[in-house]
């Protein structure tokens, strides 16, 4: 009996690491919030994939972070939400170009409207939900181009910390 509940507790720690792998694997995109109860600060935002050229052309771009809020889940609404704003900043000298257009700045706004809770792990003194959304999406606003990324959420209500991962699913221009 011993070896059959060792045998299970061992297939259970090793669906859990599969599982943890494909979380935290590589992905196209990752942001990472923290105090997000309270005044959420982006403390990671990486963008990573062929897109990125489009995104940032000289490969030496800043990040501006001007607006993020972040909703919780609720009893009544079992999803999180969250929205960051920025302003992307590069020096093009890369490039042959008028002096006057060598510092370029483009606005992007990423938000994921209702990532939908499918875990909830509440076990000595950790409360961490699981999180799963198809329309996650990045906009440059000059020509409304926009990324799409398959994401999953985890939220931590005891360190008051947030992390998105995705992957790059689609992109479009409106």
């Amino acid at each position: 009996m011993k070896i059959k509940k060792y045998f299970g507790i061992l297939i259970l720690i090793l669906i859990f690491t599969i599982s943890m792998n494909s979380i935290f694997a590589d992905s196209d995109f990752i942001l990472e919030l923290t105090n997000v109860n309270k005044s959420p600060t982006v403390s990671n935002l990486e963008i990573e994939s062929e897109k990125i050229q489009e995104i940032c052309p000289t490969s030496k771009c800043e990040l501006e972070f001007t607006n993020t809020s972040f909703i919780p889940p609720n009893p009544n609404n079992m999803t999180i939400a969250h929205t960051i704003d920025f302003t992307l900043l590069y020096n093009n000298t890369d490039f042959d170009s008028d002096p006057i257009n060598k510092e370029y700045s483009e606005k992007f706004s990423e938000r994921m409207k209702s990532c939908i809770i499918y875990d909830i792990i509440n076990d000595k003194g950790r409360e961490i939900y699981f999180c799963n959304d198809t329309t996650n999406i990045m906009n440059r606003i000059s020509d409304s181009k926009g990324w799409y990324y398959d994401s999953i959420g985890i939220y931590d209500a005891i360190k008051n910390t947030y992390t998105v991962k995705g992957d790059l699913i689609d992109n479009f221009t409106s």
